[in-house]
């Protein structure tokens, strides 16, 4: 079994209205939102956003992060697909609701004949380990083709407050929210031979089917894997699937991010923890910077429109990017990030100094 990711980048045509109309909604609340990341970059050296560049990158600080995620029923309104990102270590008594509910959805699902299975880190953890991971974030849960959506809809209703995603005019998942898990359930999609889902700007493809699904027990619940399981995180996460990792966090749990997709768009909300004279943050991996590369702020006229930009960019681009005059379309943030700090030690500095 072979698998392809493919990331959209951004459409540039759109990226300036998009840009625009997200901050129009946080700026009615108030919200102090900073360009940061490429996006500052590109800004300050080029007088636009990179026209390579995936996405466009905000600071959110933390006295601003619960109101940030009450806009998310404002953006779906508007249309935008809408994912929150925790990090960190679940409780216990979470982990195990976590199971009742991959439990309760499958018999669920079942009883309604519609085809399902589990495709992300829940697969893998069960399926390995028979239980779930204490870092685990989401569920994901991919939908055979032939469904009826009224009738899938109606199902998860009793479980949580169910958003559809939709993009063109067609439909590519269903979110449903409970008050500690997030699930995304992703429409199949097949093409040329080739079966996979799209996710916000990513489309996964394999070039084997994942139905018919197969029923696997755990302890006294169920869950659904596709078929050949094996061959299937083999190929999703590599050769190394069997070795469960070690923990990268002690303790805590933190809000990392709030993303929204919309026209070929990804627009992140990155959440910053101020601590002395450093900012912490996760995109996904744990960075700090000088307090000072984001603070002060003040607002700029840009080709987006008004918008706050730190007083001092070139303190962040510096910290961040390194010699930031010089455009480089290769540089990976994993790799070439000089700010990159273990993720439990930001961790650490988030819950103890505050």
């Amino acid at each position: 079994m072979a698998y392809q990711l493919n990331k959209i980048y951004s459409d540039y045509a759109n990226v300036h209205r998009v840009c625009r109309e997200v901050l129009d909604v946080s700026d009615k609340v108030g919200i102090q939102s900073v360009l940061i990341g490429g996006s500052l970059l590109g800004m300050v050296r080029d007088g636009d956003f990179l026209p390579w560049d995936k996405d466009l990158d905000f600071a959110v600080f933390e006295d601003d992060i619960d109101k940030t995620l009450t806009l998310e029923q404002n953006y779906r309104k508007l249309g935008y697909e809408c994912r929150v990102h925790r990090l960190g270590v679940r409780q216990f008594d979470e982990l195990q609701e976590g199971l009742c509910l991959i439990n309760d959805l499958s018999l669920a699902l079942q009883t309604e004949s519609i085809e399902h299975c589990l495709i992300g880190g829940a697969l893998l953890n069960l399926y390995r380990d028979g239980e779930l991971f204490s870092e685990i974030d989401t569920l994901g849960v991919l939908l055979k083709t032939e469904i009826n959506i009224e009738q899938m809809i109606k199902t998860l209703l009793q479980f949580g407050t169910i958003h559809k995603n939709v993009e063109n005019g067609e439909l590519k998942g269903i979110s449903l929210v409970t008050p500690n898990w997030r699930i995304n359930f992703f429409i199949q999609v097949e093409v040329d031979g080739k079966f996979g889902w799209r996710d916000l700007n990513c489309e996964h493809w394999f070039d084997t089917a994942f139905f018919p699904a197969e029923k696997q027990e755990l302890d006294e619940g169920i869950y659904f894997s596709p078929k050949n399981p094996s061959e299937f995180l083999l190929s999703r996460f590599g050769p190394k699937w069997t070795q469960k990792p070690k923990a990268k966090f002690s303790e805590g749990r933190v809000v990392g991010s709030m993303q929204l997709y919309k026209e070929g768009v990804m627009f992140d909300f990155i959440m910053h923890y101020v601590r002395g004279d450093k900012t912490y943050w996760y995109e996904p991996a744990a960075n700090i910077i000088s307090t000072k590369g984001f603070l002060p702020c003040s607002v700029k006229s840009t080709t987006a429109g008004n918008m706050l930009l730190p007083d001092y960019p070139e303190i962040f681009l510096e910290e961040h990017y390194g010699n930031w005059r010089v455009p480089l379309k290769t540089w990976d943030g994993a790799v070439d990030n000089p700010t990159i700090i273990p993720s439990n030690d930001a961790m650490q500095k988030i819950l103890n100094e505050q």
